[in-house]
């Protein structure tokens, strides 16, 4: 059985037939001495790995070039950059673009070959994604989902959702409650009729029981017409009680008895109306701590209480994190019209291992974050995550050298250019000329941090 397929980009070409006849019994192996051989040979070539030089002579497509062509592409493969120790900065800048690591040049075998497992591996994770995603979509519907525990809990979501069951969805705010509650309405036996939420907490307890209920004309002050109450609203469809633990115990008390009676009256009226709406709650709030301290009533929690359903935190269903980033990078990229195909591999790592203290909404408002601060097709370290933050104080620590270097280098990076910019009052080619860069690299790097020249013109 053939290797993987393994494609090499370098101007030497007795340094490929070198590298070739080391590594070609590991590989099948194909290489290519400039930008154009390289961008040929992938328009009918999928390579599974590649090992692109960063610096490929004068005169030629650079490699940061090549590697943009390549992150470019659909189902692109992974790219390790092989640099000689003057290019460090520009190795920094191919990460940021997507590359997936370095190796320096003369080659230490077992450090590329290493490297090389490593990415492989990465590229099969991706794919296995990919290939199971139509089947995960089928089951997850708008939920989605890829932690095996998420997925188990979805049976069982789907199971209740055929009952008219009351439920009780708990977990940590942002865990995606209100998703649940909408997932057993659209798969109910009212899955036709409205779905109607409130959050019990945000209403103040005067008027509460008027936006349940409803009210009659006249019924109190300011009351000048009829008002009709979320339960009616909800009739032949689903009523969602958001954080019903931080209702006020008063209307706790009379949602008690609408529960088990099945009716309700409007606020100054005595006409019964029957209850025809599926019930739904839930709550970020520890009930059985909330009866204990005296904050909610321990009847109407049995009430509720029928079937439970609780979310885990985000951190606790790794397997949920990257299918969740690619659907809210997806949407993003959608809503501000950018053109962005994914995330480095060093961005994936870093969300596997990010503390997600605010949950499912806070990894959607950090993707939101990163798409409107990406200048290129990939999202980079500094697009998504700003400088200090770690998600856990306890957790912060130096890691490797690469790491540290990956957190800090953007902040640097665009600190120095700034400077440079400033001194040239906007000037590319001064400034790239003060830096010893290329003026192309130099207006790159720029477009990675999202600056522009007029910012600095005077």
């Amino acid at each position: 059985m053939p290797g993987p397929r393994l494609f090499l980009i370098d101007d030497e070409q007795d340094y490929c037939q070198d590298l070739s006849l080391v590594l070609g019994s590991k590989f099948e192996m194909s290489s290519a001495h400039n930008g154009t051989e390289a961008l040929e040979y992938m328009k009918t070539n999928n390579p599974d790995i590649i090992l692109l030089d960063v610096n490929l002579g004068e005169d030629q497509m650079s490699g940061l070039e090549i590697l943009e062509h390549i992150r470019a592409l659909p189902d692109a493969p992974p790219v390790l950059m092989l640099s000689g120790n003057q290019d460090v900065d520009t190795v920094v800048q191919a990460i940021q673009m997507g590359a997936f690591h370095y190796a320096t040049k003369p080659i230490d075998l077992p450090q590329i070959l290493n490297l090389i497992d490593k990415a492989l591996s990465s590229r099969a994770n991706s794919l296995a994604i990919r290939a199971h995603r139509n089947d995960v979509e089928r089951l997850t519907g708008s939920f989605v989902a890829g932690d095996e525990s998420t997925l188990r809990l979805l049976s069982q979501i789907d199971t209740v959702a055929q009952t008219d069951a009351t439920v009780l969805i708990t977990g940590e705010s942002g865990t995606g409650k209100e998703m649940v509650a909408r997932r057993i309405h659209d798969r109910s036996l009212v899955s036709n009729g409205p779905f109607v939420g409130i959050n019990c907490g945000a209403i103040p307890a005067e008027i509460i029981e008027s936006e349940m209920f409803g009210h009659a004309r006249g019924a109190f002050t300011g009351a000048s017409q009829q008002r009709v109450g979320k339960f009616e609203m909800a009739s032949g469809g689903t009523l969602f009680l958001d954080e019903i633990g931080d209702s006020p115990l008063p209307f706790q008390v009379k949602l008690l008895r609408v529960l088990g009676e099945r009716v309700f009256s409007r606020v100054g009226e005595n006409n019964s109306i029957e209850v025809n709406a599926r019930i739904i709650a839930a709550t970020s709030k520890d009930l059985e701590n909330a009866i204990t301290t005296g904050e909610f009533r321990s009847e109407l929690f049995y009430r509720l209480n029928i079937f439970r359903i609780h979310l885990l935190p985000l951190n606790d269903r790794p397997g949920d994190i990257l299918p969740l980033a690619e659907n809210f990078l997806k949407i993003s990229a959608s809503r501000y019209r950018k053109e962005i195909y994914g995330f480095s591999p060093v961005v994936q790592e870093r969300m596997l291992q990010y503390h997600w203290r605010g949950n499912v909404r806070e990894l959607g408002n950090q993707i939101e974050r990163a798409v409107l601060n990406c200048q290129a097709n990939v999202i980079g370290l500094g697009d998504i995550f700003q400088s200090g933050e770690s998600g856990d104080s306890t957790r912060e620590e130096l890691g490797s050298y690469d790491e540290f270097k990956n957190r800090v280098t953007p902040q640097w990076q665009e600190s120095y250019l700034r400077t440079r910019l400033t001194e040239s009052q906007g000037n590319i080619s001064q400034a790239a000329k003060a830096s010893g860069m290329s003026r192309q690299n130099f207006r790159l790097l720029m477009q990675q941090l999202g600056l522009k020249s007029e910012d600095f013109r005077v």
